[in-house]
């Protein structure tokens, strides 16, 4: 019995995305396509799916939902309206100023997409970060690392060993040849800093090794669990608690920066606006 019942809702999510595409392949032919309605409003298909989410996947199961979600919205709209007058000046007022901060806001945005210079320089940033560096403690042990992991059957083990810590453009691109071939996983861009547990993570003591992965710089550590070995090479840390690397906070600090210089362009725009609505006498205050 339970198939039966299954098998009739999988029908009827079918059914229903069957009826959407074909209301949807009309639509050129008669564009008030409706797929709910109540009382007076309508629900048209292409008014819903202007709604959907670009990271959604089933359009059935969001069409099922959205139209639920609108007819909810629609009755308890409707029961409102009978002890609610749409003309309270509260609402009005309400509904004034959010609309005047939505097109304020717009066009803001449209003047910070065409006017607003996004540059921040390296020397801004250096600065910044000199002068604010006890904002810049680390909360996390970081560093700069390689890892390699692979099966435990290889035989290839002295070569990776060999090759993990190679500073040497060619060797360099043989290992990234050898791990594209032969290697589990790997990271091998020991030019950035990352949080270690990002590494530690992926180790088969986890978090354990910690201590002994920050005990040396320039160091190769070799872990092995029942199929693999973890090759990870420790090119520098630094401890939590130490200021952070520049380069660590470098993005950080340049978004810091572009917004902080966004908010002082938008306050110029204000004042600018201002002032020449004083200098036309168009203000007048009783």
């Amino acid at each position: 019995m339970m198939f039966y019942i299954q098998l009739l809702n999988k029908l009827n999510k079918y059914l229903f995305l069957l009826t959407a595409i074909f209301l949807f392949s009309c639509s050129s032919e008669n564009k008030e396509e409706y797929i709910a309605s109540y009382k007076d409003d309508f629900l048209s298909l292409d008014d819903a799916l202007s709604n959907f989410p670009p990271h959604f996947k089933d359009t059935t199961i969001f069409l099922e939902s959205y139209i639920n979600d609108w007819l909810i919205t629609k009755v308890i709209l409707n029961k409102a309206k009978l002890y609610i007058d749409e003309d309270d000046n509260d609402i009005n007022s309400t509904v004034n100023q959010y609309k005047e901060t939505l097109i304020i806001h717009k066009y803001q945005n449209e003047l910070i997409n065409s006017q607003f210079d996004t540059t921040v320089t390296k020397d801004d940033i250096k600065e910044y970060y000199e002068k604010h560096s006890n904002d810049f403690v680390l909360h996390k042990d970081i560093v700069k690392a390689r890892l390699i992991k692979i099966n435990k059957e290889t035989l290839h083990l002295n070569k990776v060993k060999d090759l993990i810590s190679t500073k040497n453009e060619g060797k360099l691109i043989e290992l990234v040849d050898f791990c594209e071939m032969y290697a589990e996983n790997s990271f091998l861009n020991d030019s950035i800093w990352v949080y270690l547990s990002e590494f530690s993570q992926k180790l088969p003591n986890g978090s354990k090794e910690n201590k002994k992965l920050l005990s040396y710089k320039n160091k190769i550590h070799s872990f092995t669990d029942d199929k693999f070995v973890y090759i990870i090479l420790i090119r520098d840390y630094q401890i939590k608690g130490n200021k952070s690397p520049l380069t660590f906070v470098f993005s950080n600090i340049r978004k810091l920066l572009q917004n902080k210089n966004k908010k002082q362009f938008i306050t110029n725009l204000e004042e600018k606006l201002y002032q020449e609505a004083l200098s036309s006498e168009h203000i007048k205050i009783y």
